[in-house]
């Protein structure tokens, strides 16, 4: 499984607050990180590296994590990290209010099981779907989920960016986990949502089809989310993955 790390800065930032990467422990097992750091808080890209370096850490010192303890060391872990992030944000004033999104993906060979908290992304493609498996943490996903928006409307809403869930400002959090088959699609894709908030996924997923190298195929996602005027930062992680039938 090719895996690798896009990060862009964008057009209207001054800084990136996204953080990420395809760390590998032991035994060649690999996890896949994204975090995006809260937009107008303090210190945002001071927690979103944090958490990325701190799973980082945890994750290169294990030998194999067996796929029935797969929920628990995640859990665990992010339940840690977060404890020291929201000690680090009370001690400093200038680190207050510092929070992160999290999507982090333990693979193994048939199977993924995802963290998530916040309203970075997971999705599943194939050439028949792009298919989201997080839930995010919004105001307005709560919304869709009541009946009383939908998906589109969600889009556009203007309170579509008022996160429900994230690390690093309460003392005690607890991820949502999914576990999926791979057997049938072809790529695994986490990302920030100044990827998803200005890319819409059907010409996501058709430039995720094309023929070309997994380099390739990052870089395509980057200038499109570009030309699409984004503002935000802009971080996934791509992995191509076996597509068996």
């Amino acid at each position: 499984m090719e895996a690798r790390f896009f990060t862009e800065l964008g057009y209207a930032r001054d800084r990136n607050e996204d953080a990420g990467g395809v760390f590998i422990n032991h035994t060649g097992q690999k996890m896949l990180v994204i975090c995006d750091g809260m937009g107008g808080h303090n210190s945002g890209d001071i927690a979103s590296q944090f958490v990325a370096a701190r799973l980082k850490q945890h994750f290169e010192s294990e030998n194999l994590i067996e796929f029935p303890q797969a929920e628990d060391w995640l859990k665990r872990h992010i339940a840690d990290i977060n404890r020291e992030l929201f000690d680090q944000a009370h001690r400093q004033d200038e680190n207050k209010g510092m929070g992160t999104t999290l999507v982090a993906a333990l693979l193994f060979d048939d199977h993924v099981v995802i963290a998530n908290i916040g309203d970075s992304r997971s999705y599943l493609i194939n050439e028949r779907e792009m298919r989201q498996i997080t839930i995010d943490h919004t105001f307005v996903q709560h919304l869709v989920m009541a009946g009383e928006l939908t998906k589109e409307e969600a889009a556009a809403h203007p309170q579509r960016n008022i996160i429900t869930k994230v690390m690093g400002t309460d003392r005690h959090v607890i991820p949502d986990i999914f576990t999926f088959s791979l057997r049938r699609y072809n790529y695994l894709l986490l990302s920030s949502d100044g990827l998803t908030d200005y890319a819409p996924e059907k010409p996501l997923h058709q430039l995720l089809m094309h023929d070309m190298p997994i380099n390739d195929k990052g870089q395509a996602l980057i200038d499109f989310a570009l030309n699409s005027q984004v503002k935000d930062n802009v971080s996934f992680v791509l992995c191509e993955l076996g597509g068996r039938y």
